[in-house]
C-alpha cells in the first residue's frame, strides 16, 4: 500500500487536529457536514481504480503490449514517476485558478477517459495497442496527479475550524479507512479478473482488469459531481509554492548580479523585495530538505514491489491447497501488513524504544531505510534458489537440441560441435538435452545398443546419418523413432516452450505419430473432474510423420489424456494415460499408439512419453513474505515517520512545500529504478537485488552523516507584535505557532550551528 501519498497526508492532517482540539473549543454545535459523505466515497471508488489497474500493469505490459521485462519496468516506473510529479501541479492549479472543487472535477474527468482508453486499447484488434495504452496511462497520471493534494485538503474545508475539529479528525480516519479498503479490495479482486475469466479469445481478461477501476473512477466523478450543491468551495488564493520559487529564483539572481552585498545567507539577497518572515521559513525548510538527499534511494526500492517483485512472483509455485495465488495479487500483503503493523509500532513498539532513549524520529527513518536493503537482500537471496528452476535460453547463435528416445531400446549418439566430436548415450524412452549447439548444421550419427526389446523392433537397419539445424536462443525436439524397419531420427517444426508462462500455469503440448488410425481432425484431451481442455493439432506438410499440437497453459495438476482415433469409420476417444503437470514448468508429452510399438503396453502410463523441458516452480510463492513484511516495517518507520517529522519541522506556512517535495522524492525514486533499468549491464536479477541492498546501505551512511548535523527545532508558544494599534494605540499581542530552533547558538537571524547533536536525542516533538 503506498502510504507516500494520500494516507499520509491524511496522517498529517489527523495529527495537525489533534494539536487544535487541546484549545479551547466553541460550545456551539455544529451539524456535521453532509458533504464529506460524497467525498469519501469518492475516495473509496479513486484508490479502487488505481490501485486495481496498477496491480495487474506490469503484467499487462509484458504480456500484452510484449515488452521485456527491464522494458515493462521502465514503463511502470515512469508512469509511476509522473504520477508523482504531476501533484505539484495540481496543487498550484487548485490554490491560484480554479479552487479545489474544479480541480478535482476537471482532472477526474479526465482521469477516468484515461481508464476507459486504457480498458478499450487492451481490447485486441480495436485500437493500436500499444500507443493508445501508453496515452491512456499518461492520462490517468495526470489525473490522479492532479488531484492527489486536493481531494483530502477539499474535504477539510467542509468543517468550520476550530469549533468542528473533533468531527475533523473523525473524517480523516474514515478517509483513511476508504483509502485502504479501496486498494485492499482491488489489489485482491483485479487479478482475479485478469486470470480467471477468459474473453476475445484469450486466456486472461485485461480488459475486465482495467474495465472494473475505470467503471469505479466513472462512479467516482458521479458521486463527486452529485454533491457539488453541499460543498463548501473557498476561492483560490494563492499557492506558497509559487511564493517560494518566486522568492528562491529573486535571491539566486540578486546574488549573482549584487556581488558586491554580503548577507549571511544567500536568501537574504531576497529582503528587498519579500516579506522576512517568508525568508525565515524558506531556510527553515532548507535545512530539512537538506535530510531529503537520500530518501528518492529508498522509494526506489519500495516501489519495486510492483515491478521486479511481482515478475520474480511470476517464476515461483503459488499453488495453496485447493487454491492459486496470482503473482500480483501477493501485492496485497503489504497494506495488509501495514494496517497490523502501524497500530502496534504507535502503541507499543515506540513507546517501549522512547522509554530507553532509543529510536528518535531520525534513527526511526535511518533504521528504515537499512530495513528496506535489507529486504532486497532477502529477495537477492530468494532469487538466488530460483536461478536454478529458470529456463535455460541458447545464447545468440546457439540452439539447442532434445534428443526423445521413443524406442524401447537404449541409443547411442554422436554429433560434431564446433570441430569436437561429442557422444551421448540415451536410454530407451528417454530423453537427453544437447544446449549450446552451433546453430548451423550439425553432422549426427545414432546407433541403436542391442538388447532383447530391440530385437523385437525388427528394424534392419539400426543406425541413422544425417543432419539436423536448429535456429539462435531456440530449441527444438528431435523425435528417434523407426520408420519402414529404419532408424529414423526427425526434427520437429516449431519450437519448445523454454519460458515459464506469465502466469506461472504449466505450459503443455503435445506431439503425436501420425497413421492411418488417427482422423485428420483428430484432437488431444484432458480431463480432470470438470476441467477439459483441448489440443488442436497445427499444420503439418503431408510428408511429416509426427504431428505438433499448439502449446497451451493449464491449471497445474494432473490430467486423464484421450486421444481421438479412429475404428473403422467411428471416430473415439480413447483414454492413452494420464499427465502430472506442475506449475511453472513446460511439458512436451510424446504420445504413441499401442499398435505401432507393443513393448509399451508394460510401461506406466504406456502411451506417454513426458518432457521436461523447463523445470516446476520448485520454490513457493510464500517465500516471498519475509521480503515483504521487512518491507512494511521499513515503510512504517521511514514513510510514515518521515512526513510526521517533516510536518513538525518545518513552519506552518511551509507544510504544502514540504508535502510536494515528499512526493517529489517518490517520482525521483522511480527514476532511479528506470536508469538501473534501462542500463541492462546488469546479467542477473540477483545482482541486481544486492545491487539496490548497497546502494541503500550506502546512502543510509549519508543519511545518518546529515542526520548527525541536523539541530531539531519545536513548536513553542512566542508572542510576537502586531502593527496593528488599537483604538487606545496599544499594541495588541497575537499568539505566534511559528517553528523556532532549539539552541541556536546565536539569533534567529544566524543559521544554527548544531553542536549540540539533537538528531539522535530523545527530546524531540514527535
Amino acid at each position: 500500500m503506498d502510504l507516500s501519498s494520500s494516507n499520509l497526508e491524511t496522517l498529517a492532517l489527523i495529527g495537525k487536529c489533534k494539536d487544535n482540539t487541546k484549545g479551547k473549543n466553541d460550545a456551539k454545535k455544529h451539524k456535521y457536514p453532509v458533504a464529506v459523505f460524497f467525498i469519501v466515497v469518492n475516495e473509496f471508488c479513486e484508490r479502487f481504480s488505481y490501485y486495481g489497474m496498477k496491480t495487474v500493469l506490469t503484467l499487462y505490459l509484458r504480456d500484452v503490449l510484449l515488452f521485456d521485462e527491464n522494458d515493462s519496468t521502465v514503463w511502470y516506473h515512469l508512469f509511476s514517476m509522473l504520477c508523482y510529479f504531476t501533484p505539484v501541479f495540481g496543487a498550484i492549479l487548485a490554490d491560484t485558478y480554479l479552487g479545489k472543487f474544479k480541480t478535482i472535477l476537471y482532472l477526474s474527468c479526465l482521469y477516468a477517459c484515461g481508464n476507459v482508453l486504457l480498458s478499450v486499447a487492451s481490447i485486441p484488434n480495436t485500437l493500436p495497442q500499444k500507443e493508445f495504452s501508453l496515452l491512456g496511462l499518461f492520462i490517468i497520471a495526470l489525473g490522479t496527479g492532479g488531484i492527489k493534494p486536493c481531494v483530502s485538503a477539499f474535504g477539510g474545508d467542509q468543517f468550520i475550524r476550530p469549533q468542528q475539529d473533533k468531527q475533523l479528525e473523525q473524517f480523516f480516519s474514515v478517509f483513511y479507512v476508504a483509502i485502504n479498503a479501496g486498494s485492499l479490495i482491488s489489489t485482491f479482486v483485479t487479478p482475479i479478473l485478469r486470470e480467471d475469466v477468459q474473453c476475445f479469445g484469450s486466456n486472461s481478461c485485461f480488459p475486465l482488469a482495467f474495465g472494473v477501476p475505470a467503471l469505479l473512477m466513472i462512479i467516482a466523478v458521479a458521486i463527486f459531481f452529485s454533491g457539488k450543491w453541499n460543498y463548501k468551495m473557498r476561492p483560490a488564493e494563492g499557492n506558497v509554492m509559487v511564493d517560494v520559487a518566486k522568492c528562491v529564483a529573486h535571491a539566486v539572481v540578486r546574488k549573482i548580479e549584487h556581488r558586491e552585498e554580503k548577507h549571511e545567507h544567500w536568501l537574504d539577497f531576497a529582503g528587498d523585495k519579500f516579506d522576512r518572515q517568508l525568508i525565515q521559513d524558506i531556510k527553515q525548510v532548507l535545512r530539512v530538505l537538506l535530510l531529503y538527499v537520500p530518501i528518492p534511494v529508498f522509494w526506489a526500492l519500495f516501489d519495486q514491489q510492483g515491478s521486479r517483485w511481482t515478475f520474480q512472483a511470476t517464476r515461483m509455485d503459488g499453488t495453496l491447497g485447493v487454491t492459486t495465488i496470482k503473482p500480483d495479487q501477493l501485492q496485497i500483503v503489504n497494506p495488509l501488513l501495514i494496517l497490523a503493523l502501524v497500530p502496534v509500532f504507535e502503541s507499543v513498539i515506540y513507546p517501549c524504544f522512547k522509554k530507553c532513549g532509543l529510536l528518535t524520529p531520525l534513527q526511526r527513518i535511518g533504521t528504515g531505510g537499512l530495513l528496506a536493503g535489507f529486504a532486497f537482500v532477502v529477495s537477492g537471496i530468494v532469487e538466488l534458489y530460483l536461478e536454478p528452476t529458470y529456463p535455460s535460453i541458447p545464447d545468440a547463435g546457439m540452439t539447442q537440441l532434445n534428443f526423445i528416445n521413443t524406442l524401447p531400446c537404449p541409443l547411442n549418439i554422436s554429433y560434431i560441435n564446433n570441430n569436437q566430436v561429442k557422444w551421448i548415450e540415451i536410454n530407451a524412452t528417454s530423453y537427453s538435452f544437447e544446449r549450446n549447439l552451433n546453430n548451423q548444421s550439425i553432422d549426427i550419427t545414432a546407433q541403436l545398443i542391442s538388447s532383447p526389446a530391440c530385437q523385437q523392433m525388427n528394424l534392419t537397419i539400426p543406425t541413422w546419418t544425417g543432419r539436423i539445424k536448429g535456429a539462435s536462443t531456440k530449441a527444438f525436439s528431435v523425435i528417434v523413432t523407426g520408420h519402414n524397419s529404419k532408424l529414423d531420427l526427425m526434427r520437429m517444426e516449431n519450437e519448445e516452450p523454454l519460458d515459464k508462462s506469465s502466469t506461472g500455469q504449466p505450459r503443455v503440448g503435445f506431439v503425436f505419430r501420425q497413421d492411418d488410425q488417427v482422423p485428420n481432425q483428430g484432437n488431444i484431451t484432458l480431463k480432470a473432474g470438470e476441467r477439459i481442455v483441448s489440443f488442436t493439432r497445427k499444420l503439418i506438410a503431408s510428408s511429416s510423420l509426427f504431428i505438433q499440437t499448439d502449446v497451451r497453459e493449464i491449471d497445474a495438476g494432473t490430467y486423464d489424456v484421450f486421444m481421438a482415433l479412429r475404428n473403422g469409420d467411428v471416430v473415439m476417444e480413447n483414454l492413452i494415460g494420464n499427465i502430472t503437470v506442475v506449475q511453472g514448468g513446460s511439458y512436451t508429452i510424446v504420445a504413441q499408439q499401442s499398435h505401432f510399438n507393443p513393448q509399451l503396453m508394460n510401461l506406466n502410463n504406456n502411451l506417454l512419453l513426458p518432457i521436461e523441458v523447463t523445470p516446476p516452480s520448485s520454490v513457493h510463492m510464500l517465500w516471498l513474505v519475509p521480503q515483504y513484511f521487512v518491507m512494511t516495517v521499513a515503510e512504517v518507520m521511514f514513510s510514515v515517520t518521515g512526513l510526521q517529522f517533516s510536518f513538525t519541522q518545518a513552519p506552518a506556512s511551509m507544510q504544502s512545500v514540504m508535502q510536494a517535495t515528499w512526493l517529489l522524492t517518490i517520482a525521483f525514486g522511480n527514476l532511479i529504478v528506470i536508469i538501473v533499468a534501462e542500463a541492462k549491464g546488469i546479467p542477473r536479477q540477483s545482482m541486481e537485488f544486492f545491487l539496490f541492498a548497497g546502494l541503500m546501505a550506502l546512502d543510509m551512511l549519508l543519511f545518518f552523516y546529515l542526520a548527525a548535523n541536523y539541530t531539531y527545532v519545536k513548536v513553542e508558544e512566542k508572542t510576537k507584535v502586531n502593527e496593528k494599534v488599537g483604538d487606545e494605540g496599544k499594541e495588541t499581542k497575537v499568539p505566534d505557532h511559528s517553528l523556532s530552533p532549539i539552541k541556536l547558538g546565536t539569533e534567529n537571524s544566524k543559521t544554527p550551528t548544531g553542536t549540540e547533536n539533537k538528531g539522535f536525542s530523545d527530546d524531540t516533538p514527535m
